[in-house]
């Protein structure tokens, strides 16, 4: 029975600082913090001013929740060339030096890719928009918070790597979008799931 209990005990732990990890416990931005990011923003030359204007209003509308940044990338063709070297290599290979070291910080504040992909196709359906650039492929990045999206943005390592993803694309955007209900399985119940089964699976060895 002891042991029973420390199985399930541990399960529990476990799905817990998952949780502690992986949801916004502090809520949405104070005053004083955005103050502070807007204060870096300010200066962040690789920022225009209309950039600068929507990052600003995004942080005065937060409301604690999470949200997903959609990234549309059309990759240069051929080789280019690397910024700190002058020698040709690919825009994949540009694009992975920026990628790397931000998503690694990213997923350490519960940040991470939910969809990518490359585009395998032209426009299928499209009104009152400008051509097609030559889309390469397209990111859905899950943000815990906006207070984790100024943080990654405004952190001097993210800045230095800046470089790298303006050699590699040719265009690009990325927009934010709130969580809606859909055939997506979010990490809280996969997660879940997979930490019950573990402790099932440990009951039943225990008793066989």
């Amino acid at each position: 029975m002891v042991i029973s209990f420390g199985i399930w005990g541990a399960a529990l732990f476990v799905y817990l600082l998952f949780l502690a990890w992986h949801e916004n416990w502090i809520g949405a931005l104070k005053p004083d913090e955005i103050a502070a990011f807007t204060a870096r923003l300010a200066a962040d030359d690789n920022l225009d001013d209309a950039l600068r204007a929507n990052l600003i209003k995004f942080m005065q509308d937060d409301e604690g929740d999470e949200f997903f940044m959609l990234n549309m990338l059309a990759l240069h063709k051929g080789k280019i060339a690397d910024p700190d070297t002058g020698a040709p290599v690919s825009a994949v290979a540009l694009l992975n030096k920026y990628f790397r070291p931000f998503i690694g910080k990213l997923f350490r504040r519960a940040g991470y890719p939910a969809i990518t992909g490359a585009v395998v196709g032209d426009y299928i359906d499209a009104w009152n928009t400008s051509a097609n650039p030559g889309w390469s492929g397209n990111g859905l990045i899950r943000y815990r918070s906006r207070r984790d999206l100024m943080l990654a943005a405004t952190d001097p390592s993210f800045a230095a790597g800046h470089k790298y993803k303006q050699a590699a694309l040719a265009v690009t955007f990325a927009v934010p979008v709130g969580g809606q209900i859909g055939f997506f399985v979010s990490p809280r119940i996969w997660v879940a799931l997979l930490v019950l089964l573990a402790a099932a699976f440990g009951q039943i060895v225990y008793l066989v």
